[in-house]
């Protein structure tokens, strides 16, 4: 009897606090994106958005492939909070791949080696961020600026 008393005054002392603890934590999970925004290398200028544009923004794909399967990013339209750009183009990389292509218009493809970073945390569990974008296996552009310029 008395061995139970201590292995439940063991169990009660661990895991009672180790709950409290993470009550008032809050964990935001955002999923691995990046936030591009596709200029010319000449000029400056912005490609998708305003009145040099030469793409099309409903005509994108963003996509990883393995073995035969294809997996196709969602992507959304941001506003840009720099007044030199209009927008930015939000991706969502879930599942997280290690390449993932940006297909701007038929034969413009473009590919992204992504580094990322994965967390334990014992209140919110596994988090992983995206901390570096190689563009087309010669430019490295860090995740952690905001936004991920890509010169064109």
């Amino acid at each position: 009897m008395r061995i139970i008393l201590c292995f439940l005054l063991v169990i009660i002392t661990t895991i009672i606090p180790s709950c409290l603890f993470c009550e008032n934590i809050a964990c935001d999970q955002i999923p691995p994106d990046g936030h591009f925004i596709i200029v010319s290398a000449t000029t400056g200028q912005d490609l998708v958005f305003g009145q040099n544009s030469i793409y099309d923004k409903n005509k994108f794909k963003f996509y990883s492939l393995s073995a035969t399967d294809t997996t196709f990013f969602e992507y959304q339209i941001e506003e840009a909070v720099d007044s030199f750009f209009e927008s930015s183009l939000d991706v969502l990389f879930v599942p997280l791949p290690k390449v993932a292509y940006m297909e701007l218009s038929d034969g413009d493809i473009d590919t992204l080696d992504i580094s990322s970073r994965t967390s334990e945390n014992r209140c919110c569990g596994t988090s992983t961020v995206i901390t570096n974008f190689r563009y087309n296996n010669s430019v490295d552009i860090p995740a952690d600026t905001g936004y991920q310029v890509i010169m064109k």
